[in-house]
């Protein structure tokens, strides 16, 4: 799955000054292609850990890099991780699901190249799991790494996640109510139950700032709401917000697109998403839950069944995980601490050396980065 271009940063954008390179010396180059459709990892120089100036300090803040879903955050985290002795934390609601890997796009062990990635496979797919069980966890990781003196970089799509964990926010640790859940999903699965409870959300809470076409969320909506009694955004207390250093990266809409559908063509001609939801299914894993579990999932079922056929599963998973980008840039696009860099070419170490220098220039600083850049 080529990258088709290189990451550079958009026009009039600057960085901080890099220390200067011996005589003679040049830099060395590498490649961070978007995950390849059989796992494969594109050859790659092996790359010594940087250091900082002298006179400045290792980074230490929280490195969050984030966006739309297919835009190659994870390769680039790994590139940045390994420059820095760093580690992940994952930051996306789906690759907590355990067993669920290729519907997902979690990544390998390959393609991880050694670098820790935490909070991955923390759930059965049938599990009940919120926003704040996560929020507990990567609380506690973190504070591991930190104290172990690694970098810790946050990548993920997840703007709930990264929200809260990064803004402080109090994700109202209410426990999942197993018995009006299990009749609020029925009521979602008749003609007509999702208005329905779209309508519900709106009538108790009108300022409620969700995504209403996710059931998950407007269930556990609901749920916050029956437990706290008050509009989301109450419940929502926000706290101390983390010290972070937060970077977008994303890619013009021709490229985006076709990495898109070849990430599709691959999981369906392929039959690997197929044999996934085989597996799970012979694991005792529900039909609900597997359509729970993301997008993708749902189009194998439909196919696995003959509800669909394989130009149409891609059609259909195309179609769905171009609305999930736009949702996330959404998401995203609001937070004006978020520098957005811009992928459009193949060659990647000039992308990799900004994201090193933001954290440099925010260790020099000692301040919060709020210029907004916006591909």
């Amino acid at each position: 799955m080529p990258w088709g271009g290189a990451l550079r940063r958009p026009a009039g954008t600057r960085r901080a000054a890099a220390p200067a390179r011996p005589a003679g010396g040049h830099r060395r180059r590498h490649h961070l292609s978007p995950r390849t459709a059989d796992g494969a990892r594109p050859r790659r120089r092996h790359l010594a850990t940087r250091l900082p100036p002298s006179g400045v300090a290792a980074p230490v803040r929280l490195l969050a890099i984030v966006g739309p879903t297919a835009t190659g955050k994870t390769r680039l985290a790994v590139a940045v991780a390994r420059q820095l002795g760093g580690e992940l934390l994952n930051a996306d609601s789906r690759q907590v699901i355990r067993g669920l890997r290729v519907g997902t796009c979690a990544p390998a062990e390959a393609e991880l190249a050694g670098v820790p990635c935490h909070l991955l496979d923390l759930r059965e797919p049938d599990q009940p799991f919120t926003a704040a069980d996560w929020l507990d966890a990567a609380e506690s990781i973190l504070a591991v790494v930190i104290g172990r003196g690694r970098q810790p970089v946050l990548v993920g799509g997840t703007g709930l996640y990264v929200s809260a964990l990064i803004g402080g926010l109090d994700l109202a640790a209410v426990p999942p109510d197993a018995e009006h859940r299990a009749d609020r999903a029925a009521q979602l699965r008749r003609p007509g139950g999702h208005e329905a409870l779209v309508g519900e959300l709106r009538a108790r809470d009108p300022t409620a700032d969700i995504d209403v076409r996710n059931p998950r969320r407007l269930l556990r909506a609901l749920e916050i709401l029956d437990a706290r009694g008050a509009p989301l955004a109450a419940a929502r207390r926000r706290g101390p917000e983390r010290p972070a250093v937060l970077i977008g990266l994303d890619l013009p809409a021709a490229l985006h697109d076709e990495i898109i559908r070849s990430r599709a063509e691959w999981m369906i001609r392929t039959a690997a998403l197929v044999q996934e939801v085989d597996s799970a299914l012979r694991r005792g894993v529900s039909r609900e839950a597997l359509d729970a579990a993301g997008i993708g999932y749902r189009e194998a079922l439909a196919l696995r069944d003959g509800r669909l056929s394989q130009d149409g599963a891609v059609e259909a998973l195309v179609q769905r995980t171009r609305r999930y980008a736009k949702a996330q840039r959404t998401w995203f696009r609001r937070d004006p601490r978020i520098r957005w860099i811009q992928r459009s070419e193949a060659a990647a170490d000039s992308l990799v050396d900004e994201v090193i220098d933001a954290l440099r220039e925010d260790a020099r600083s000692g301040e919060r980065l709020h210029r907004r850049r916006r591909p």
